[in-house]
């Protein structure tokens, strides 16, 4: 397999990393790929941050990598709705700093919670300082007609000491309040990896897919026919395998990424 795939696309959180934590063979199977001058890519469901921020993370871990081939799902997001000519409508941003540079990066203008004029769409990304004003001006928005937009729907977010809250719970909560469904662009959407595999030149059988999540990693890559590899450092577990549903089930299945790289046979170290 390692000779066909020309593209390698891994997420982040409970692949590469968890918290501040470098994952085992994270650093040695990335730097090999690249000596190989395979194209590596990392897409990842986050919002919080630009993607200049996830490239000096990772750079601090001795991953080498620049901010135009990481994807995340603030940046797919704001690509999406700028690809389907949205662009000059007016948003409402609930999230962070990542998600509004993303935009902002696009030319997109934003509303905030104490403007009073409705905005066109909702776009609801992870938020740690929700307020209910916020959540208000998001729901009255929505219920008025706003196209409503999540950039994720992961009902949980890994983190070195257990989960936290994920995007899917303020969608959830706007879902009930307004009794209309997000589109969500995120994992399991291919809108991700769709773009790495543009930038990087590559057709799905030339891709492969590398996550923790089979409902949203694998599943991504199943969908646009791309090979997938599952590692069992997040939130999937050994004795989860056998118990997933034939949609959700990857090619591959490695205890972490130093373990698949002997797999596919690199020569790491």
């Amino acid at each position: 397999m390692i000779d066909s795939i020309r593209l390698f696309a891994f997420d982040l959180d409970g692949v590469i990393y968890l918290g501040d934590q470098v994952l085992p063979g994270a650093t040695e199977m990335v730097e090999s790929l690249q000596r190989m001058g395979k194209e590596v890519f990392f897409v990842t469901n986050s919002t919080l941050f630009h993607r200049r921020f996830y490239a000096q993370r990772l750079k601090k871990m001795g991953i080498k990598t620049e901010p135009e081939r990481i994807i995340t799902a603030a940046y797919a997001t704001a690509w999406h709705l700028s690809q389907n000519g949205h662009k000059g409508r007016k948003v409402f941003l609930f999230g962070e700093r990542g998600l509004r540079e993303e935009f902002e990066g696009l030319g997109f203008q934003y509303l905030s919670e104490d403007q009073d004029e409705p905005s066109d769409i909702v776009v609801v990304g992870l938020d740690r300082d929700m307020t209910y004003q916020k959540l208000c001006k998001a729901a009255s928005d929505i219920a008025a007609g706003a196209e409503f937009i999540g950039v994720n729907n992961d009902g949980v977010w890994p983190v070195e000491k257990g989960i936290r809250p994920g995007v899917g719970a303020f969608v959830a909560a706007l879902e009930t309040a307004t009794n209309r469904r997000a589109f969500i662009v995120g994992k399991p959407n291919t809108k991700m990896l769709q773009i790495a595999m543009e930038k990087a030149g590559a057709q799905p059988e030339e891709t492969l897919m590398i996550g923790d999540k089979p409902d949203s990693d694998i599943v991504m890559g199943k969908k646009l026919g791309a090979h997938t590899a599952l590692v069992l450092t997040g939130l999937t577990k050994a004795e989860d395998v056998p118990l997933l549903p034939e949609e959700d089930r990857p090619e591959i299945v490695a205890n972490d990424l130093g373990h698949l790289g002997r797999i596919l046979g690199l020569q790491m170290g």
